[in-house]
Formats: structure tokens, C-alpha cells, sequence
């Protein structure tokens, strides 16, 4: 019997810092993912602590940002490659009376004032781009390349014999008072980062986790473009070889992994909205979000089964949040650390 501290059971964004997280504490683990419509594989990664829509300040901001880049800067750091990539972000005024909220939120919110830049004309010199009113410019962000450290991570893990590459099965998982078996694996917890998939534990299927199916596109163009995410109706990030990322819609009501012509027509149709060059869609991709009705993260110990453990609902930030809520649980489970009631599962016993 293989004997180890804990079982990881998915390799998202939110599984694989739990991962890293382990590796630093010298903790035992393996890691269980089949790598089925994995949510993080199409993020765009972007990392940003203003919600553009209404011009305010991300819950935890500020923590959030200094702990990806330490986390992030890690994993650079075990794999010897670069993902964490700073550029700014343009947000493109709608009209005169966002333009004028933006600014008295840049000098006078204390939560935003180092976050929102007072220049409102930094993409007049792109032709390409529409910019009528101006842009207000969001400061310390950037986007991490998950695409790639996804994958590059579990190239590692499968090299240190850290990685099973199958669906988990719950019929193998048998429960003792302290520890669980799972195949020939003796654990003393099991942490779920599933995503979407959590609806299918028996464990933690009654959980208010949302799918929310989220489709992108990879268009091509030889327009010249900042070096930035620029945010109209959609957002375009670069990307490398003038291809540029765009994204991503928010269905409810059709939660599969699908790739529509709709979705298609209405980004296309977003990005033209502020981008008047040429450009053709290259690559087209869909897959689920886990958000949460009150949107924020679900993390903490089953009611029953104490070695169960949920890492959940990162939904569209999980980039952002991942790193502070593994920081969170790892505190919880190693030093019997109170996680914070926002996140914390205990919200839901009520449902289990």
C-alpha cells in the first residue's frame, strides 16, 4: 500500500496550487485527473483587481495579487520557464459619464487609487483601435500562461511518479475513522479542486456550485496593437505571433461543452465593436466555469467525513484567487487555522 499525506483529485489552476503548495511543506501527495474539459486549460489567465463593469475594487485585492506572483514565481522557478507576463489593462469608456466616474474613483477611493490610472488617453496612438472618449488604465496587472503551466506541471508530477492519469472512482474510495484507501493509495485526506465536476461527487454534489459555460476564440491580425488587454464589449489579450485572445461569453442556460456559431458571431461582433482592423478567428474553445450563487470560493472539510476536503469555485477569477484560498485550506488542514466564513463550507452544512 501506497502511503501518502494527501490526494489531489483534479489539476486546474486551483488543484495545481494546492500541489506546489505541498511541494514547498515537503508534504507527501498524488495527484488524480483525467484532464477532461479542465475550465483553466482555455483561461485567458488574466489577473486584474478592478471589476471593469462598475469600477471597483476586487474582494482581497490586494492579497490576492501579491500572492499569485509569489505562487506563480514558484512554479517559474520549479519548471525554469516564464508565465507570468505584466502588461496593463485598457478599460474603453462607453461614454463621457464613465469617463468621468473612473476619474473621481482614481483620486478619490482609497481601495483604487493605486489601481486607476488618471491618463485616459494612453491607446490614442493605435489607429486600430476605437477610442472615441479615451480609456482608463488599470495598474499591476497582467495574465499567467495556464495553458502551458498546466501542462508543463503535470509533465513534471508524472516524472516524479506524483501523477494518475484517470477518472476518479468513487466505488474504490473506502472510508476509515482517520484516513481513506483508494485503490492501493492509503491517504489521510483527499482535497476535490474538480471544478464543474464537483456535481458529480457524492460527497459534495449538493453543493450551490453553478456551471457556467464560457466560449473564446484565437483570432489572427497584423493590425498594430499595445502590448495590453484591451477591454470593450469583450477583451482582447495578446498572445505571441499576432494572434490575440478573446473572450468569453457567460451561458447559463446551455451548460455543455459545445462550440456554437452564436458564441462565435458574438464575440466576433464584441471585438469589432471597439477594433476596426481586419482579423480571422483561428481557434474557437468552450468549457464550464464553477461559480457559487454568493461568488465566492467554497473551501473546508466535509461535515461527515472530515478527511473530504473541497477546493472550489474559483469561477472567473480563479487566476486571482487560487493561490489565497490553497494559503487558506493549507492553514486550515496543517495548523488548524479558522478559514474565513466568506469561503468557508460551513455556510452549506445545512445541505449536506
Amino acid at each position: 500500500m501506497n502511503k501518502v499525506e494527501y490526494i489531489i483529485v483534479g489539476q486546474g489552476v486551483a488543484g495545481s496550487c494546492m500541489a506546489m503548495k505541498l511541494l514547498q511543506e515537503n508534504k507527501s501527495f498524488v495527484v488524480i485527473d483525467n484532464h477532461f474539459h479542465k475550465a483553466s486549460a482555455i483561461a485567458a489567465g488574466i489577473f486584474n483587481p478592478v471589476v471593469l463593469k462598475r469600477f471597483s475594487i476586487v474582494w482581497n485585492a490586494t492579497n490576492q495579487i501579491n500572492l499569485l506572483r509569489e505562487v506563480f514565481g514558484q512554479f517559474e522557478e520549479l519548471l525554469n520557464e516564464k508565465y507570468i507576463y505584466n502588461f496593463p489593462v485598457y478599460r474603453v469608456f462607453n461614454d463621457e459619464q464613465e469617463k468621468k466616474t473612473w476619474l473621481k474613483k482614481a483620486t478619490t477611493h482609497p481601495d483604487l487609487v493605486d489601481y486607476l490610472a488618471t491618463d485616459t488617453e494612453q491607446l490614442n496612438d493605435f489607429s486600430a483601435i476605437n477610442n472615441p472618449i479615451g480609456s482608463g488604465e488599470v495598474l499591476h496587472t497582467g495574465r499567467v500562461d495556464l495553458t502551458n503551466l498546466l501542462n508543463d506541471f503535470k509533465n513534471y508530477l508524472i516524472e516524479q511518479n506524483q501523477y494518475i492519469d484517470e477518472e476518479f472512482d468513487f466505488e474504490s474510495l473506502i472510508m476509515h475513522d482517520n484516513h481513506t484507501n483508494y485503490k492501493n493509495i492509503e491517504a489521510n485526506k483527499i482535497i476535490f479542486a474538480e471544478g464543474y465536476n464537483v456535481l458529480n461527487n457524492p460527497y459534495f454534489k449538493n453543493l450551490p456550485v453553478i456551471g457556467v459555460k464560457g466560449e473564446v476564440l484565437k483570432i489572427e491580425t497584423k493590425a498594430t496593437l499595445p502590448e495590453a488587454v484591451v477591454k470593450g464589449k469583450e477583451f482582447l489579450m495578446p498572445l505571441e505571433n499576432n494572434q490575440y485572445f478573446v473572450g468569453a461569453t457567460y451561458d447559463r442556460d446551455h451548460v455543455n461543452y459545445e462550440n456554437t456559431a452564436e458564441a462565435k458571431q458574438y464575440l466576433v461582433d464584441g471585438v469589432q465593436n471597439f477594433f476596426k482592423e481586419d482579423f480571422e478567428v483561428v481557434e474557437q474553445h468552450a468549457s464550464i466555469r464553477p461559480t457559487v450563487v454568493d461568488r465566492r470560493p467554497i473551501i473546508g472539510a466535509h461535515p461527515i467525513y472530515q478527511q473530504l476536503i473541497c477546493l472550489n469555485g474559483m469561477g472567473t477569477r480563479g487566476t486571482m484567487l487560487a493561490p489565497v484560498m490553497v494559503d487558506e485550506l493549507y492553514d486550515f488542514l496543517e495548523n488548524n487555522q479558522t478559514i474565513d466564513k466568506e469561503a468557508d463550507i460551513k455556510r452549506f452544512y445545512d445541505r449536506f
